[in-house]
């Protein structure tokens, strides 16, 4: 049978290309198309010369190794050691699942015509099953990963928390968002964001009805807000450059993330507003308070 190193080239540098595009998906790292085909022509060309030289299997396996760190390092060229081995690991991953689906598609198309030399399936099936073995593979796992990625994005960084204020309390679900940094400029204190629906039991119901009028200056004679100990806390957002939050100080929050954390230094600034469309949350935590005890 005649087999065509040309075609065989073609396979290698096809998939070599998609697993390593794979790899880079489920490790979320920046690629540049053109390392990752300068690593896959040197993966095809070695897949060529292990075709024609015959290697002994543990020299094999050596290169082998070698060659798949080549090109890691040359798709992924600012990684260190340590990413360096996570790569490395994505890759053989993502290497034994279309490993397995190209099987999968030969036991369906059950060609005749296959022989094995040096550790490679040839014949007259390999352009087509390696094409659509490549794009179900990569299929799978973009579809995977961003299963996995919206599944930590939204369930993963969600916990609860529970505000003390004058004997009340009041038990929320909150986000965990990595990019709030928010806090009360005199004093430094970290700011918990909080739904004004949701702190209906902890403050008077009437200052929440009327946020907008207290940061107009106009103060209700009805309560004695000094009580409560308000604060204007200024923040600045993606359209709002120069906003302004009313905020108090409770007695102590509670947190129920990995470890229950009982946090008496923290202002809940109230959020005239739906933090979240489907309710998933309704108030913001900063990552800061949750490394602090």
């Amino acid at each position: 049978m005649t087999i065509y190193l040309d075609i065989v080239l073609f396979e290698n540098i096809f998939l070599n290309f998609i697993i390593i595009l794979s790899t880079a998906i489920i490790g979320k790292t920046q690629i540049k198309v053109i390392r990752i085909f300068i690593a896959s022509l040197i993966g095809g060309l070695f897949a060529i010369c292990n075709y024609i030289i015959n290697l002994d299997w543990i020299l094999g396996m050596i290169l082998k190794l070698l060659i798949s760190l080549i090109m890691i390092k040359i798709s992924f060229f600012n990684c260190n050691l340590k990413k360096l081995i996570k790569q490395l690991m994505f890759f053989y991953l993502v290497s034994f699942t279309f490993g397995g689906i190209a099987f999968m598609l030969l036991f369906f198309i059950n060609p005749q015509n296959i022989i094995i030399k040096s550790n490679h399936l040839v014949g007259s099936y390999p352009l087509k099953v390696a094409i659509i073995s490549g794009i179900i593979g990569f299929l799978i796992f973009f579809i995977i990963s961003k299963m996995i990625r919206n599944n930590f994005s939204k369930k993963s960084l969600l916990c609860d928390i529970e505000i003390f204020n004058n004997g009340n309390i009041k038990k929320i679900k909150t986000m965990i968002d990595t990019g709030n940094l928010l806090k009360e400029p005199i004093s430094k204190t970290d700011v918990v964001i909080v739904e004004k629906e949701s702190l209906k039991n902890i403050i008077s119901k009437d200052i929440l009805d009327n946020l907008q009028a207290i940061l107009q200056g106009e103060w209700l004679e009805s309560e004695n807000l000094h009580s409560y100990k308000l604060k204007l806390i200024p923040f600045s957002s993606l359209g709002n450059d120069n906003g302004l939050l009313i905020g108090f100080k409770p007695d102590y929050i509670k947190i129920y993330s990995e470890e229950e954390c009982v946090r008496n230094d923290v202002l809940i600034g109230i959020y005239d507003g739906k933090l979240t469309k489907n309710n998933l949350y309704t108030s913001l935590i900063g990552i800061d308070i949750l490394s602090k005890k």
